[in-house]
């Protein structure tokens, strides 16, 4: 899946920022970066998020801050595509703002280096909990509905200001992770990652995704970890543990199956690769999770 450049206030020039509301069957597939910082706030669905070299599970009430220019994408899981009966829905309400002219309007009022060295760190994106996203989601959802200038002016800087001051966040990206994807690089990778987002839970052949784009193992080995920083196996991996992890927070799921469900071929190689990404056991990793955690075996 390639990332294109998108434009997003594109004949809004004179735009600081601006808000879009998505209520749709799913998100778009459409692996994509941009100048501006994105603020998404997922109010219904669930599926995986891509953020740079970030691969993880999302679901709603999900809260993200998206760097300038780092390639992004939320993708279903695979009954928003094919069960239309089921009435599954994606929201989501999403602010956009340009970094470089926010900072140009604030330096008329002050000193701009905290802000400037927050949208520093947002490069590396960053998922926000507590008491932070409490306070902000009321306020996307009055932006996303306001039309007076000076109350949106207001909104935005609220917005920002519990933003650059909490510590409620994790980073979501590495602290080396650079933007590496090309615009020639065609359609492969969307080939390459719709298939995986869509069969992670089964055995993936390299050989078999490596013809899909007409390449031989090696040349496609190299290519992958060239783009995505990470190993084609590391890369499905990564995409099974935040399977997992959103498992685990399933106070109804019972585990016993958990490594098979998630695409691993045995329990042990799930547990290893599990402590590995997370450094937690599963087990761990459901007693910090959840309130009231399951009796489970997983090792």
């Amino acid at each position: 899946m390639r990332p294109v450049p998108a434009k997003i206030l594109e004949g809004k020039e004179n735009e600081v920022f601006d808000t879009k509301v998505v209520n749709s069957p799913y998100f778009s597939t459409l692996f994509h970066f941009h100048e501006e910082c994105q603020i998404n706030y997922v109010v219904e669905s669930e599926g995986t998020r891509m953020i740079g070299d970030s691969i993880e599970s999302f679901s709603h009430d999900d809260l993200t801050l998206v760097g300038s220019n780092i390639p992004h994408v939320w993708h279903n899981t695979e009954k928003y595509f094919i069960e239309t009966e089921n009435n599954s829905v994606a929201k989501s309400i999403t602010l956009f703002f340009h970094p470089e002219k926010v900072l140009n309007i604030l330096a008329q009022f002050g000193n701009t280096k905290k802000m400037a060295d927050f949208f520093q760190l947002s490069k590396r994106c960053m998922q926000f909990t507590g008491k932070a996203k409490s306070e902000v989601k009321p306020l996307l959802i009055q932006l996303a509905d306001e039309e007076n200038v000076l109350l949106r002016l207001s909104l935005l800087s609220k917005i920002l200001h519990i933003l650059s001051q909490t510590k409620d966040y994790h980073l979501l990206t590495g602290a080396g992770y650079t933007n590496t994807y090309h615009l020639k690089d065609n359609d492969r990778m969307d080939i390459i990652l719709k298939y995986i987002f869509s069969n992670f839970t089964k055995e993936i052949e390299l050989k078999l995704v490596a013809d899909m784009i007409h390449m031989n193992k090696q040349s496609f080995c190299r290519y992958f970890k060239s783009r995505t920083q990470k190993t084609f196996v590391e890369f499905v991996n990564e995409v099974r543990i935040g399977h997992a992890c959103k498992l685990l927070t399933n106070i109804d799921y019972r585990v016993c199956n958990l490594a098979y469900d998630c695409g691993f071929n045995s329990l042990s190689n799930f547990n290893k690769f599990f402590k590995k990404a997370k450094g937690l056991s599963p087990r761990e990793y459901r007693m910090k999770y959840t309130t009231s955690p399951l009796s489970i075996k997983v090792s």
